[in-house]
């Protein structure tokens, strides 16, 4: 089943709009990059995910983050069409003290710029898992067909993530995709929040949610 966004197409934009200040971007300006991207990693499947996707699963009303997943063979090869001059003008690396590059045990990402606007490509750690996420991933047809993370695999992201701002995210999200139909595929999420060791934290976020509707 494909998942009913939580915001039309007409407020997602508007939440695009009102993140200018820290994102730099106007909606055209985003669906512009995007379509770079797909072009600096000759068309590999990519998905949209961080804060973007927060806003058109959960209604989210701003982000500061422009963060898409590709596998890690066409994530490292996009960074070296950048760092080699192959690239389309228009990308380039960030200055120092900023880095390009960054590392962990949940992902790896390269901080790139295109025409001054910052855009994080990434790709998770466990394969499995990151290959789940470009293989089922949205495409929204009155947006530009965008391809943006199932919600229950954006979910997991955020289960992966350390801090409360994450735990608060992965609420919000629950809560949001409670109050539509279908909007949230526990068993599916529970597998792979289970299969990235979070189940835990799924948990938690499933209660929490649980005690905030059944108080309002």
């Amino acid at each position: 089943m494909v998942p009913t966004p939580a915001l039309d197409p007409e407020s997602f934009l508007r939440s695009v709009v009102a993140s200018r200040a820290t994102l730099g971007l106007s909606p055209m300006k985003l669906l512009d990059i995007v379509s770079h991207v797909t072009a600096l990693t000759d068309g590999a499947p990519y998905a949209i995910v961080g804060g973007l996707a927060q806003i058109l699963w959960a209604r989210k009303t701003h982000t500061d983050d422009l963060d898409i997943a590709l596998s890690s063979a066409s994530l490292l090869a996009a960074y070296d069409r950048v760092t080699s001059g192959r690239a389309e003008r228009g990308w380039a690396l960030p200055s120092p003290p900023d880095r390009a590059h960054e590392a962990n045990d949940v992902f790896e990402v390269y901080h790139l710029l295109f025409d001054g606007a910052v855009v994080d490509l990434l790709s998770f750690r466990t394969a499995t898992f990151n290959e789940e996420i470009l293989s089922t991933a949205v495409s929204v047809p009155a947006l530009g067909n965008l391809r943006f993370v199932r919600p229950e695999l954006l979910l997991v992201t955020q289960l992966l993530r350390p801090g409360p701002r994450a735990a608060v995210a992965a609420i919000d999200l629950v809560v949001a995709r409670g109050e539509l139909d279908g909007g949230l595929d526990v068993d599916y999420t529970r597998a792979w929040a289970r299969a990235v060791g979070r189940e835990a934290g799924l948990d938690r976020a499933l209660s929490v949610a649980a005690a905030l509707r059944s108080s309002s």
